[in-house]
């Protein structure tokens, strides 16, 4: 069904777009080939245009500075609600990233350790902790 959209939006969107007429162009001219030129047409004032409004550049640089401001409260807004979560829950979107991409890592370190050496996942941090000295040489 989305394919079918897909085609459908480009089908419609190759519609609005005006066919090209290429003209053949001569090598060389002649006088008696060239047509008078036509006077260009003087541009439309900005002031016809539907829709268009005309800003000085003031007025913009108050514009974008005042959007600006508004960004920055929505961006510690976000961060604050983002914050007091973490303090009530314990949960930290930025820590769940790391955590998440860390466990992944090592899932497939581990993964390639059991196929080069045999040892299980299990067995490999058993290996570990015996290495580490938290487990003795009998087991416990």
């Amino acid at each position: 069904m989305r394919a079918a959209a897909v085609i459908a939006l480009a089908l419609s969107a190759n519609a609005l777009v005006a066919p090209v007429r290429h003209t053949p162009r001569r090598l060389a001219s002649t006088a008696a080939d060239a047509e008078p030129a036509a006077p260009a047409a003087p541009p439309a004032p900005a002031s016809t245009a539907p829709g268009k409004a005309v800003i000085d550049d003031i007025t913009l640089a108050k514009q974008s500075t005042a959007l600006d401001k508004l960004a920055a409260s929505w961006d510690r807004r976000k961060e604050f609600r983002s914050w007091e979560a973490s303090r009530m829950t314990g949960f930290s979107e930025e820590a769940e990233i790391i955590n998440g991409r860390t466990a992944m890592f090592f899932l497939v370190v581990g993964l390639l350790t059991e196929f080069w050496t045999g040892q299980s996942i299990p067995d490999q941090i058993f290996t570990m902790l015996r290495v580490g000295s938290f487990i003795g040489p009998d087991g416990f």
